[in-house]
């Protein structure tokens, strides 16, 4: 299976899990499906976008769903306010989005740094034979 493809399944059922935890009441599951993404992608560098988009979409479904139902401007202009931020409705939504983003994306930095203490290294440390440094440096090979 390819990295791309792998990454695109555990994004998709990342971003699905951590949904349903959100509309049962779990804000916190982003986290521990961060960690799971960090365990089961091999490298880093797609683990972390993986859990971190995770938290992201889980975490702005509802919130999109909710504007369209609703109208959250009322709403998100009073927490604004109590914030101490009057006028800037945007600002209650993008600390929202900031919580998920963040807990998927230290999630997957957790798992991903834990397998790290479970399995050996991708590929094993290759010895280079000893080379002596050769110094082409007329001042240097003077001394």
């Amino acid at each position: 299976m390819s990295a791309a493809l792998r990454f695109s399944i555990v994004l998709l059922a990342g971003a699905a899990i951590t949904l349903l935890g959100l509309l049962v009441g779990a804000w916190w599951v982003a986290f521990p499906v961060g960690v799971a993404a960090g365990a089961v992608l091999i490298r880093a560098r797609w683990a972390l976008p993986a859990g971190a988009l995770s938290g992201l979409v889980a975490w702005t479904v509802p919130l999109v769903v909710a504007q369209a139902q609703y109208g959250l401007k009322a709403t998100s202009l009073s927490l604004a306010a109590i914030m101490g931020f009057n006028g800037a409705a945007t600002i209650p939504f993008a600390l929202t989005l900031l919580v998920g983003l963040l807990l998927g994306l230290v999630g997957a930095w957790s798992g991903s740094a834990a397998r790290g203490l479970f399995r050996p290294p991708l590929s094993p440390v290759q010895k280079l034979p000893d080379q002596r440094l050769e110094v082409k440096d007329p001042v240097l090979a003077k001394r």
